[in-house]
């Protein structure tokens, strides 16, 4: 498929000839072979394909194929943590009364939501027997209650309201990571079964109340859209990006299959696909370093390789060596 020409000589050996190269992975050719025994030469050919097939490019574009060229890229060093989303101290407001007294009438029970100003409760005054409106401080839901009609209102906090798009995730950053770990770095966030990813930045890094452990929490930032996937409470994972570097060559993690026992992506060559066995180096969720297998330059598939992938096997491209 490509315009790589490889050459072997055989020499005899015992009553058998022997060649003096190495066929390289995958083992697909056109073989051309010229064998000469004393004053007469032989000539043949023949065909012999690995992880190859082809597809139209209409059947292509309507399988989602798309395809780009290899090169070099910028592939991160990673260190992996486990945390959880909190709702962010702007994000909790604590509704109490100006003045102690009787609280006379109240609304709100626990998970309704309330907007900015909104009345939540009437006290009347142990000094002046005036009541007073008490409102809510932000927009939010409430998640705790902590009075009822009838009860006064002492000091402490009446209802508590979060609003649940103020969301950060809490990573326990350990000794060993701590130095590593800073302000601005880029994480890679997925919940717990991988359906919901984002990728968001570290905010804060904040010594914990414990001192036996050393420990560091990091904070990154979630945008108000992320409460679509992530809910307060949930358990996430993290990979922080704790440096970055440039490579020769390198390729879309998410372009890379299984085939055999390699790991692989397609080339692309018109509307011929065939596999590329790959010698990996370091890997990022988005980005996966080559150090063989693949030229630099070649175009190779993308999105849409498990269509290649179904054809290859329905064709039982593929051979056992």
């Amino acid at each position: 498929m490509a315009e790589r020409v490889d050459r072997f000589a055989f020499t005899p050996q015992g009553d058998y000839l022997r060649g003096g190269g190495v066929v390289i992975e995958p083992h697909s050719f056109d073989v051309k072979v010229r064998a000469v025994e004393g004053r007469r030469t032989h000539d043949w050919t023949y065909a012999s394909y690995e992880g190859r097939t082809t597809i139209s490019a209409q059947a292509a574009q309507a399988g989602g194929v798309r395809s780009e060229r290899a090169g070099p890229g910028a592939v991160a060093e990673l260190i992996d943590m486990s945390g959880r989303i909190e709702i962010t101290p702007e994000g909790k407001a604590d509704v109490r009364a100006r003045l102690p007294g009787q609280i006379v009438w109240m609304t709100g029970n626990l998970g309704d939501r309330v907007s900015r100003g909104q009345t939540l409760l009437r006290v009347e005054s142990s000094h002046s027997l005036q009541t007073y409106a008490v409102t809510a401080p932000i927009s939010g839901v409430i998640v705790e209650k902590n009075a009822n009609v009838g009860d006064t209102t002492g000091d402490r906090a009446l209802f508590v309201i979060a609003d649940p798009t103020q969301l950060h995730a809490e990573f326990f950053v350990y000794p060993r990571d701590a130095e590593r770990v800073r302000v601005g770095q880029r994480v890679n966030l997925r919940s717990l079964s991988g359906e919901a990813r984002i990728e968001a930045p570290v905010e804060a890094i904040l010594p914990t109340a414990d001192v036996a452990s050393q420990t560091m929490m990091a904070h990154v930032h979630l945008p108000p859209g992320a409460s679509r996937d992530f809910r307060p409470g949930m358990g996430v994972e993290g990979s922080f990006a704790v440096a970055e570097a440039q490579v020769p060559l390198a390729v879309r993690t998410k372009a890379i299959q299984r085939f055999r026992d390699f790991e692989v992506v397609y080339a692309r060559v018109g509307n011929t696909y065939e596999v590329r066995m790959l010698e990996i180096g370091r890997r990022t969720p988005e980005w996966t370093e080559v150090l063989g297998g693949l030229e630099p330059g070649t175009e190779y598939v993308t999105d849409g390789a498990f269509l290649i992938r179904a054809d290859i096997d329905k064709a039982g491209a593929s051979h056992d060596h």
